[in-house]
């Protein structure tokens, strides 16, 4: 950025990076001063930390490793090398699927149920902390314990949080964990989440190999029944008519005809039979969120070349998924998966849907397949007589015969599958108890803890330095005001040493110095000592500068705004010299004696300041004394303040260092400014030099600081109570 403005050669850059440090200068030296706040809550952070630590108990982890078998699971839905390959295409996604079986509530609760966990007083719920609290604090009548057991919807979601089931995208790996205050209960409830799952898988795997048992149960019944029927009808007409028949050697044209229609028929019963079989494989394995196998789909070029966008949609998936959630290739690879699978899904219910209009063709085909051998029954036993029926009756007996081997040997595989119980997942690692606690790290905790606290002293320390609006250097007035900062006034208490009541007075003189110069007083001769709100030394610097000006000889005169105390009564008030007989009130004063005069208890500055006698009185003391100080009232609260600053010949503002607003200060300067009254400067008050010394300024308290040995040897002969008049004290 500084190279960007470094085209001026007015010094842009220059500027721009003095600006930079200022404000790098500001946040360090912010810091520096709220260090106690920033060391007293990292303190308080690690002393809470190390106790929360401390009674935190120790957590074991026990894990447990599954394995997919993939392998498994295309045999399960393919019949061809090429399905079985299509099949495996989306890996991820099967490993994936079976992680969300497993960190499923429905497994999680099983497991609870397998182990009584409901029963166990380790998941039973106790009184809560404000319960114990109160029972402590106002101790009642004994209570019965309550019971130990726990709902098991309660343990599930309890045993779920502490429940980790993770799987890696490049392998066929899931990883379940469990953590607790003991290591054989971590064991134990790991072992039983994966033997809930296993079950589940293998109850599953057993129900729909008992479903296709079933359907072709009932399939091979009903192709007896219709065996039993045709041989029956064989054997009914060959007692009817007593007929033997022959070989098929000299078959007519009508009997080829029939004989080749029925086994058209038998032909398009099978498949029709075949057609529903894949219609009904194909449903299965889709609602259970599979791929239907190629061959039940008749090839489906569409659906292979589909089954490699999806792969290739979760290969770039993969590449991108350590990005995070919220990049854009990781939305858009995420968005190509779930694309290429609902194209996939779609593709497969359009794939279902053929398979249902070929059963439908393939029952219309045996429809007329069996209408077709019913006219040619009729022809051929009209035209050829018992020999064609019998024939027929012989072939239809035979096709019924075919079928029904065909459904036994399906159903001979269905039970095989049934008695076999095998899952695709096998357990690679069982859990076993680990006696080294995998947590808390308590080290971290503490660390975070005092870091925390520590940046939270940081921000507090950065708001309090935003918050803080005060003038903190004669430069930040000059800069902000456009006006002179007359001196720094350091801040007395009681318990001040010499060297600092020697800094005030040097402050003092330097004021004083900056009014009358360092000759004898020629002008100004009337001076108001004023300030933009209460509180803020205007008092202390009047008669501060009145008393050191009084030592040089020179007649002062300070007219106090505020009203004299109770006790001072029998001194002339300024409401009795201007409106009263002036002759009782010394109008010439000796050299180095200050006369202070202070409204009545009771009077009204506006019945006093806006009078022609207060003028003439005015006059008659720039005749009398050497200089008038008037210490007026606040600007921003009083307007006498500015019928005094038109009788002065110049204005002192007094401003509390380092808490008086600027906006404040700002809003006075402008009230006296539009008022034409007359500004000298201002004063900065209550300079507190320990703190002072943190800002890093370089300004006249600085120095105090810096050569505070030379205020020191200086002032060893000074005395405190010879500097500050009786007025402080009030």
């Amino acid at each position: 950025m500084n190279r960007v403005l470094d085209h001026s050669k007015g010094g842009v850059s220059v500027v721009l990076r003095q600006t930079y440090e200022a404000q790098t200068l500001g946040f360090l030296t912010a810091i520096l001063r709220h260090r106690r706040v920033i060391v007293g809550l990292a303190a308080a952070a690690l002393v809470l930390a190390t106790a929360i630590c401390w009674s935190l108990p120790d957590k074991y982890s026990a894990e447990s490793l599954i394995q997919v078998d993939l392998s498994r699971v295309a045999a399960s839905q393919a019949t061809s090398p090429n399905q079985q390959a299509a099949t495996s295409l989306d890996a991820g996604a099967i490993v994936e699927s079976e992680a969300r079986v497993i960190r499923s509530l429905a497994t999680v609760r099983h497991a609870v149920e397998d182990l009584k966990l409901q029963d166990d007083p380790a998941f039973a719920r106790g009184p809560g902390l404000v319960s114990r609290i109160l029972s402590t604090v106002l101790p009642g009548p004994a209570k019965e314990p309550a019971d130990s057991t726990a709902s098991v919807e309660a343990v599930t979601r309890e045993v779920s949080r502490n429940l980790t089931v993770t799987n890696d995208t490049r392998a066929y790996l899931i990883n379940v964990s469990y953590n607790s205050t003991s290591p054989e209960r971590s064991a134990r409830i790991v072992n039983a989440v994966v033997d809930a799952y296993l079950r589940n898988r293998l109850e599953m795997g057993v129900a729909a190999a008992e479903r296709t048992r079933t359907w072709l149960e009932e399939q091979i019944g009903e192709s007896r029944r219709e065996l039993e029927t045709a041989e029956a009808a064989v054997d009914r007409y060959r007692r009817q008519t007593g007929y033997v028949e022959g070989g098929t050697q000299g078959m007519s044209l009508p009997q080829q005809e029939v004989r080749d229609a029925v086994a058209q028929l038998a032909a398009a019963r099978q498949t029709r039979l075949a057609a529903e079989a894949r219609l009904s494989r194909a449903q299965e394995v889709f609602a259970a969120g599979g791929t239907p196998s190629a061959q039940d789909l008749s090839g489906a070029p569409l659906i292979q070349r589909m089954l490699e966008s999806a792969e290739s949609a979760t290969r770039e998936f993969a590449n991108v998924a350590a990005t995070g959630p919220r990049h854009p290739a990781y939305l858009q690879a995420k968005a190509n998966i779930e694309a290429a699978q609902s194209r996939l899904r779609e593709e497969i219910k359009r794939a279902i849907g053929n398979l249902e209009s070929d059963v439908k063709a393939a029952t219309a085909d045996e429809a007329n397949l069996a209408e077709r051998v019913d006219v040619l029954k009729a022809n051929l036993v009209e035209g050829m007589g018992q020999d064609a029926k019998l024939q027929s009756l012989q072939t239809n007996a035979v096709a019924i015969r075919e079928r029904l081997k065909l459904l036994s040997d399906g159903h001979a595989q269905a039970l095989a599958l049934t008695g076999m119980k095998s899952s695709t997942t096998q357990i690679v690692m069982v859990a076993k108890p680990v006696t080294v606690p995998s947590g808390p790290n308590r080290l971290l905790l503490i660390c975070l803890g005092v870091l925390g606290a520590g940046g939270v002293g940081v921000g507090y320390a950065v708001m309090m330095d935003r918050r803080d609006t005060g003038f903190r250097s004669d430069a930040e007035i000059a800069h902000e005001t456009s006006h002179r900062c007359l001196g720094m006034v350091p801040e007395l208490t009681g318990g001040s040493s010499a060297a600092e009541v020697r800094m005030f007075d040097e402050s003092i003189r330097l004021v004083s110095a900056a009014l009358t110069g360092a000759r004898a007083l020629a002008e100004p001769r009337v001076v108001m000592v004023t300030s933009s709100v209460p509180g803020e030394g205007k008092s202390l610097l009047c008669m501060a500068m009145a008393s050191l000006l009084a030592q040089r000889g020179i007649r002062t005169l300070v007219i106090d705004s505020t009203p004299r105390l109770h006790g001072e009564t029998d001194r002339p008030s300024l409401d009795d010299v201007v409106f009263g007989d002036p002759a009782g009130f010394p109008l010439r004063s000796d050299p180095g004696k200050v006369v202070v005069l202070h409204r009545a208890e009771h009077g009204d500055s506006h019945d006093l300041f806006l009078t022609p006698a207060f003028e003439s009185f005015i006059e008659r003391a720039r005749e009398s004394f050497d200089l008038v100080l008037f210490e007026a009232p606040p600007v921003m609260l009083s307007v006498d303040v500015l019928t005094m600053g038109g009788l002065a010949d110049v204005t002192i503002l007094a401003v509390a260092w380092n808490r008086t607003p600027r906006e404040t200060v700002q809003a006075a300067l402008r009230r006296l400014q539009d008022n034409s009254v007359r500004l000298r400067g201002l004063v900065l008050t209550h300079v507190n030099l320990t703190e002072h010394k943190d800002f890093r300024v370089v300004d006249q308290c600085s120095h105090y600081n810096d050569y505070r040995g030379h205020f020191e040897e200086a002032g060893a002969h000074h005395a405190r109570g010879d500097l500050l008049p009786s007025r402080l004290s009030s």
